[in-house]
């Protein structure tokens, strides 16, 4: 890493960040391999809050292609890959970063990796075990609860019997069939969205102890700035309000918690 005084090229720049990336991309690519080899587990847990959800009882997981159950595991593999190599890359993020810095800077910068990487496992922890769990579980519900079977009528009239009062809701008329490859996308997926999601209030504590921005700024701007939260949120997310809310909540929260840091470290 080189010292204060020196002064890197852009062409120096460009060799450095190719570097990083060489070696977040190996090891991104041994931990999709890691991932093919213990597959079954990987679904397994992958399913773990489908199984929450139902109480116990989920439903069977279906692919409407030939080729989609394969291609749906190679895309679990890669996601779960890239979350498995999750810290490493933070670590050579924050490293490409601290060359641009002063020694004394490249101190602080240290200092956020371990909370940084805390707080990606602390994301995908939080979405795995708490949000998809009740994002799945009120839907399924939902469907069960809200469309009941429907009457038998027309048997009615046609035996010359009174007509039969429609069941009560929440006798089960519409049972879910859930698509392999949408379900494994939206956990893995959002696994990754909340790991980096929960990076929120150390970017802000970044930003504002290298003053880059204040404490004034980003509280003027708060607005602002939950709108393209609730922006971000919406692209990440599925297109259903629940997972967007779920993830623009503590995503904003988490931005406010940076605020309060940020304030208490200046002081």
């Amino acid at each position: 890493m080189p010292n204060d005084d020196d002064k890197m090229t852009i062409g120096e720049h460009v060799e450095d960040l190719r570097r990083h990336l060489l070696r977040a991309l190996i090891v991104a690519v041994a931990g999709v391999i890691v991932c093919f080899i213990f597959r079954e587990h990987l679904f397994q847990l992958l399913t773990w809050p489908l199984s929450v959800a139902t109480g116990g009882n989920p439903p069977p997981l279906h692919f409407f292609a030939p080729p989609e159950a394969f291609t749906a595991m190679i895309r679990m593999c890669l996601v779960a890959g890239v979350i498995l190599a999750g810290p490493y890359i933070l670590w050579e993020a924050w490293r490409f970063i601290a060359v641009g810095l002063y020694r004394l800077e490249r101190r602080r910068v240290l200092r956020y990796l371990g909370p940084s990487i805390g707080l990606f496992v602390a994301g995908v922890a939080f979405f795995f075990v708490i949000v998809a769990p009740l994002v799945l579980r009120f839907f399924i519900l939902f469907a069960e609860d809200n469309f009941p079977v429907p009457p038998d009528w027309w048997s009615g009239w046609l035996g010359g019997r009174t007509v039969t009062t429609a069941p009560a809701a929440g006798a089960g008329g519409v049972k879910p069939v859930l698509r392999l490859s949408e379900y494994l996308h939206f956990v893995s997926v959002l696994s990754l969205a909340f790991g980096l999601a929960f990076q929120t209030p150390l970017v802000v504590l970044f930003g504002v102890r290298s003053g880059i921005v204040t404490v004034e700024t980003l509280r003027r701007f708060r607005r602002h700035v939950f709108l393209v939260i609730m922006f971000i949120s919406a692209i990440i997310t599925p297109p259903d309000w629940l997972s967007m809310v779920a993830l623009t909540v503590p995503m904003y929260l988490l931005y406010e918690a940076g605020l309060l840091v940020a304030k208490k470290k200046a002081r």
